[in-house]
């Protein structure tokens, strides 16, 4: 932890209230409408997770499209709405995931339309968000409540807020401000997804990672059978293959500006003590505590080398290595391997 001034006032107010009380703020994640009476039943097919096909409307699902090389093409989160499903994509990916499900739709019933300009979604995250959003009347808009790692009591419930337009999504926020909650910036909210050990598409979810390198283990369901991409991940888990893991870093930085190595970290290589490449990172933020700041962030390190309290040396192109990374953590979003039957 490094004493500084390198993050103004607001912000550590902003990250402060969000972590003690709750946050609101506008999500951009994609939001699509899937119609059909086939939708579940293929969902399920093609994904990770049970999507039962007789499941209850109200049921929110967690889930991972792959590859047909166990490759993440996108975590998405499925919610039963009765006579429709809404699926909420990572920011940017909807058309992605569009082209997936029309690739392995054949003579399947369904219909998906991107509804992500036609709506606004609002996040409210952090340990009063439920008793926050209890107090608002959220008849107008649809609320859908995140699936997490069932067995971590700490993790903040995180709410998804879908609002038919921007007046309304206005209305919302200001209710959820008068509840309690405070509203907060995008780079706050990035500034929590980090600091919460949340990978994000684009930097540590993509098409070169899979679910299981990425702590998404929780949203595999092992017995339920075959999805595309499904041998590929059973043979990595069963055999103990999986080369790498996402964890969590904080970093030493000595007395350089923190926000600047922040922003020059992405990318950069993890190395050992004899100089071997040991992983790289993937995000970076400063994180405020008190009147001290620390520099935190996200990044793949090979299998062997992850455990806690392990550190690394960082290497940029220009071969700086004046910043060393610790390994704090390895989160899994939503728990570890689901127990099989009669467990």
């Amino acid at each position: 932890m490094v004493t500084t001034a390198s993050i103004n006032a607001h912000t550590a107010e902003e990250f402060r209230a969000a972590t003690e009380r709750a946050a609101v703020f506008p999500s951009n994640a994609g939001r699509l409408r899937l119609t059909g009476e086939d939708a579940r039943d293929l969902l399920n097919r093609l994904s990770t997770n049970l999507i039962d096909p007789d499941g209850e409307a109200g049921e929110v699902a967690v889930t991972v499209l792959t590859s047909d090389r166990g490759r993440i093409v996108d975590l998405v989160y499925v919610v039963h709405c009765g006579d429709h499903q809404l699926m909420i994509t990572s920011a940017g990916q909807q058309q992605n995931v569009i082209e997936f499900l029309d690739k392995y739709t054949i003579m399947e019933d369904l219909e998906v339309e991107d509804i992500t300009r036609d709506t606004v979604m609002l996040t409210v995250t952090g340990p009063e968000a439920s008793e926050i959003v209890g107090r608002v009347d959220a008849s107008a808009v649809q609320l859908v409540e995140l699936p997490a790692d069932p067995d971590d009591a700490e993790r903040a419930p995180t709410y998804q807020l879908v609002c038919p337009n921007q007046d309304a999504a206005g209305h919302v926020r200001d209710a959820l401000v008068s509840a309690g909650a405070v509203s907060i910036s995008a780079e706050t909210a990035e500034t929590l997804r980090i600091a919460n050990g949340q990978p994000a598409y684009g930097s540590e979810m993509s098409e070169t990672y899979n679910p299981l390198e990425a702590g998404l283990i929780g949203a595999i369901d092992f017995q339920k059978g075959c999805y595309i991409g499904q041998e590929v991940i059973a043979r990595l888990d069963t055999y103990h293959k999986v080369q790498k893991y996402m964890v969590t870093l904080e970093f030493e930085a000595g007395a350089a500006d923190v926000s600047e190595v922040a922003s020059l970290l992405p990318g950069t290589r993890l190395a050992d003590e004899a100089g071997d490449a040991m992983g790289v990172v993937t995000s970076a933020t400063v994180v405020p505590a008190g009147d001290a700041v620390s520099l935190v962030g996200l990044g793949y390190v090979r299998t062997r080398a992850v455990e806690v309290g392990g550190r690394f040396s960082v290497e940029s192109d220009d071969g700086d290595t004046a910043v060393t990374a610790v390994i704090k953590a390895q989160p899994l979003l939503f728990g570890g391997e689901k127990p099989g039957p009669g467990a």
